[in-house]
């Protein structure tokens, strides 16, 4: 068995031991990603929020995230808290229990603290039918848009007055790169749709991650924070294509813990 490939097996190992305090993970203005634990009515879209820990105890953990999210059901929404300690990555599971002022999410964490081998994301830059939504609404506003959205597509194959148009993109798995106008820099939340061969086109909610000024205008890159698994899956399908067609390796996208909703000892079960 190749060296790298062990690494990568013993990388992904659960602490087994029980763990009575998680905090010692968890520091003031660390980063945090939330992948929402599928239910049996969400199994199909994948739901991740980012947020800045602003407390955390033996098994209590409370993050603020940069936009408004209150449509969560506490006491019933569970969590996959992400995020990176020595270069590694690790990731527990969080009850919602409570969301004050509308952004601070508390949480309270439970069971086996894995760590896993953080792993990049295959891109590919290419031009594509393409349209960018933005907007400064509440979370819940574009998850509504998003739902009726979806649900015209799936019973017109088109929706009225929306132009793509062509535009060069840099896009993965994990969220999408641009370059705008310095008239139309992005908001915290945009919504996304993106031609990909045959089919309707891709919807998806996004983050703004960064931002950085370029002699074309404005350079912007985006995490997917809303979007179908089975678009999650064409996406990656046709940056694979892509790669492979000019002599490039692939990277599945699935390896990247942030971008499932499963933790590890998960995917040992059903592998």
């Amino acid at each position: 068995m190749p060296d790298n490939h062990l690494s990568s097996r013993v990388a992904e190992m659960s602490i087994n031991s029980k763990i009575s305090d998680y905090s010692r993970y968890f520091s003031l203005r660390q980063k945090v990603y939330l992948v929402k634990m599928s239910t049996e009515q969400s199994s199909e879209i994948y739901e991740s929020l980012s947020g800045i820990v602003t407390s955390s105890g033996l098994d209590k953990l409370e993050l603020m995230v940069s936009y408004s999210a209150v449509d969560d059901e506490v006491g019933s929404a569970t969590y996959k808290l992400t995020t990176e300690v020595f270069g590694s990555g690790i990731q527990v599971l969080g009850d919602l229990t409570g969301i004050v002022d509308g952004n601070i999410f508390q949480f309270c964490m439970r069971g086996t603290l894995e760590m896993f081998q953080r792993r990049s994301v295959s891109r590919a830059e290419f031009s594509t039918p393409f349209f960018h939504l933005r907007g400064n609404f509440p979370l819940a506003s574009f998850k509504k848009e998003w739902k009726r959205v979806m649900d015209h597509l799936a019973k017109n194959a088109t929706l009225p007055g929306l132009a793509l148009r062509e535009t060069v993109i840099n896009l993965g798995a994990g969220g999408l790169g641009i370059t705008v106008d310095e008239s139309k820099r992005p908001t915290p939340i945009s919504m996304f749709f993106i031609g990909l061969n045959e089919g309707l086109p891709v919807c998806a909610l996004a983050e703004t991650v960064w931002e950085q000024s370029v002699p074309e205008g404005f350079r912007c890159g985006f995490r997917f924070i809303h979007i179908l698994k089975a678009d999650q899956e064409r996406i990656d399908s046709c940056v694979s294509s892509l790669i492979l067609k000019s002599g490039g390796t692939h990277l599945d996208y699935k390896r990247n813990w942030v971008l499932v909703d499963k933790m590890v000892a998960d995917g040992r079960k059903s592998g």
